[in-house]
């Protein structure tokens, strides 16, 4: 991977909002506020602003038809994941930063607010059960920073990974998933999209178009180690064939959370043309899209008639599939909150046991939300937010 550009020295951090208020002046619950306190402290003295600090991925086609393709993505959404989409806080999706990879381009084309941090402070940040963490390749997290990822996942957190970020899913879930034997060359395979109606893969096909997937040079691929557990979304024979193992994204549960990891990156760089059908203007895939004549007129100023339908197709794949999960995370939130259906009445210090002694890890805020996870007598097994567990006695809960 060593023809793309680094990214910048000035890892970048970005906070989108002040940390007590959000866009419509409404005060932020106090999980989230605290989050954006507890990174604000942490966050380097001159952050860069979350940006193109690491220069320019990909080819000049390509970066226009990712741009394209976002476009042809927000019209194509249904008004209520739009909705979900924009409900989104600037607590809610924290990227990872990488020098290989850029999800941060891709969530600033489709207008989803996100935090932009580097690796070394993921061990340093109190996550949360109901962010999304997204993690671009390399995935190079300390040893403190994959148990903090661990913890996220097992208490309901979604966990988003692509290519070498591989080994951070070895090392924080083993037995699911690891590096297959053989990296691949600078290449880009057909993809079969496993099942259309599941949540995650929700319109990624479009008029017809089998997606092609872009294979870095030494990208690694998927050996899934536990095949009950680990779901294959996306596939690729020719990948198989190629490079001994066919996945090419999956996903499983842990505990509460779900992890889904993807080969390749998500800001996609190269494409490759082989059909007739994928070497058309780019016209045709906006129509099979389903878009308009007026939309269509919108993304020709767009440069939407300069690029094929190949480029926009695998562009628009990789994209479709990350919304769909930002858009999961937003709907299935309401359900996890809804198991946090106690808050704390006071700030209270957590026991390690019911009888009091010992002192558990962390405290508990004022108007926390709280899972009651087990009840001895009077006294009550709290989880809040961010994975803290410990007694209290119930009157400090209502």
């Amino acid at each position: 991977m060593s023809q793309l550009v680094r990214a910048s020295a000035a890892l970048l951090v970005a906070l989108l909002l002040p940390a007590t208020a959000r866009a419509d002046g409404e005060k932020l619950e106090p999980e989230k506020a605290d989050f954006q306190k507890a990174l604000k402290k942490a966050m380097p003295a001159k952050p860069a602003t979350d940006g193109v600090a690491g220069g320019k991925l990909g080819t000049t086609g390509m970066r226009r038809a990712n741009e394209v393709a976002a476009a042809v993505l927000e019209r194509r959404l249904q008004s209520n994941e739009l909705k979900l989409l924009r409900q989104a806080g600037e607590a809610d999706v924290i990227v990872v930063t990488g020098s290989y990879d850029r999800v941060q381009d891709v969530l600033r084309a489709v207008q989803v607010k996100h935090v932009v941090v580097p690796p070394n402070l993921v061990e340093r940040l109190p996550l949360m059960s109901t962010q999304t963490l997204m993690v671009n390749c390399p995935g190079n997290l300390t040893r403190a920073g994959v148990a903090k990822v661990k913890q996220f996942v097992r208490t309901g957190g979604y966990l988003v990974t692509t290519d070498w970020a591989l080994t951070l899913l070895a090392r924080a879930f083993p037995g699911y998933v690891a590096r297959g034997g053989r990296d691949t060359g600078n290449d880009v395979v057909a993809v079969h999209v496993h099942k259309s109606d599941d949540p995650w893969l929700k319109h990624v096909q479009t008029g017809g178009q089998r997606p092609r997937w872009w294979l870095e040079s030494s990208s690694y691929p998927i050996r899934i180690l536990d095949k009950q557990r680990v779901k294959v979304l996306i596939s690729s024979p020719e990948m198989g064939r190629k490079y001994g193992h066919s996945p090419i994204a999956v996903a499983f549960s842990f505990d509460d959370g779900k992890v889904l990891h993807m080969t390749s990156h998500f800001y996609l760089q190269q494409s490759k043309l082989v059909s007739a059908k994928e070497r058309a203007k780019g016209t045709a895939f906006a129509k099979a899209a389903g878009l308009s004549e007026k939309q269509i007129s919108e993304l020709r100023a767009k440069g939407l008639d300069k690029l094929s339908v190949g480029e926009l197709n695998s562009a628009y794949s990789m994209q479709r599939v990350t919304a769909n999960v930002l858009v999961s995370r937003q709907a299935e939130n309401k359900t996890l909150l809804q198991k946090y259906g106690k808050r704390a009445r006071r700030a209270v210090t957590l026991s390690a046991e019911a009888s009091g002694k010992g002192r558990a890890r962390g405290d508990v805020g004022k108007d926390y939300r709280l899972r009651v996870v087990e009840k001895k007598g009077k006294q009550v097994k709290v989880r809040d937010l961010f994975g803290r567990e410990g007694w209290t006695d119930e009157a400090n809960l209502y």
